[in-house]
């Protein structure tokens, strides 16, 4: 994933959107290296696994500002845009928004949570009794990512006459393929081990069942999703197809434009996807703590952010 990255980076040429999808595929690093991290030190797990929800709100908030600029590249029109397609369009919108926004807010506390419960021993780590805080947690996440996945799903199929030609679906099931995979294995895990199909040996301790060999399925999972990720996510569509001129940009269309806008070696991409005052700014925006929609939420500082290959 870090070539997928490095070549969206050196090919930056519409950057509002190669950048978020850098940060989606992020997720499958972090899946892959937390795995792998719980496998070494299985004692560690229970604090570090619950972290993985908050890369996974984040990678949620991408996705839909990346559906936001499929619709509606120009972030000053925005509502203008939602306002005209139906009735009360702009309070949808912000509905929407705030749905979707409110996950990784949700992640973090409930990552905080865990952490401490585990600490001081209420957690609680294999059991879903209410007396014990996991319940609990678990509960909360839950009902945050439903609310998510639900505002991303009506959000499409809103706009779906809008978005046919960029495969939104697809791209929505290739990072999400990633939990729903790791939430069936855990469930055919539980069962095998409940009928006792697996069970600990002299060769297989507890640790093993019930973390290492999930945890390492989960890295061997990562290989195909990532090539189908490399596929769905494409570089290639972002590459100027006149590589040996300069391009012409859309807000700008007498005026000659570099070809890239990622720097060298793509470093401003880089510098860009892990900056992290888009996604605060839009959390502010759900807290009532921040301006309207309108403003450059969530959106990237630091490059041009017009698509320097229109035609594409």
């Amino acid at each position: 994933m870090m070539v997928f990255k490095q070549l969206h980076a050196t090919h930056l040429s519409n950057p509002s959107e190669q950048v978020k999808i850098m940060r989606i595929s992020t997720l499958i690093t972090m899946y892959s290296l937390i795995s792998f991290l719980s496998v070494c030190f299985p004692t560690a797990e229970v604090y570090i696994d619950p972290w993985l929800s908050l890369v996974e709100g984040l990678a949620f908030c991408s996705f839909f500002l990346l559906l936001c600029d499929y619709v509606c590249p120009n972030i000053d029109q925005r509502e203008v845009f939602f306002a005209t397609k139906k009735t009360s369009g702009v309070k949808w919108f912000r509905i929407r928004w705030f749905m979707v926004f409110q996950m990784p807010t949700v992640a973090l506390i409930v990552s905080i949570a865990t952490d401490v419960t585990a600490a001081v021993g209420i957690y609680c780590r294999w059991s879903f009794m209410p007396h014990f805080a996991k319940f609990w947690l678990r509960l909360i996440q839950i009902i945050s990512l439903v609310t998510a996945v639900l505002s991303i799903l009506q959000f499409y199929h809103f706009l779906k006459p809008d978005l046919t030609q960029r495969r939104p679906l697809l791209k929505l099931i290739a990072f999400k393929i990633i939990v729903f995979l790791n939430f069936v294995q855990g469930i055919l895990f539980w069962v095998l081990t409940d009928i006792g199909a697996l069970k600990e040996t002299d060769t297989l301790t507890f640790a093993d069942l019930h973390i290492g060999i999930p945890n390492l399925l989960v890295c061997i999972e990562m290989v195909p999703l990532s090539l189908f990720f490399l596929w769905v996510y494409s570089w290639r569509v972002y590459v100027n197809k006149n590589s040996h001129g300069s391009c012409i940009t859309m807000d700008r269309p007498g005026q000659r434009s570099r070809l890239y806008q990622g720097g060298p070696l793509g470093v401003h991409a880089w510098l860009t996807m892990i900056k992290p005052s888009g996604i605060i700014e839009s959390i502010l925006v759900v807290s009532g703590r921040s301006g309207p929609l309108t403003e450059s939420h969530g959106e990237d500082d630091g490059v041009d952010n017009q698509p320097l290959n229109p035609n594409r």
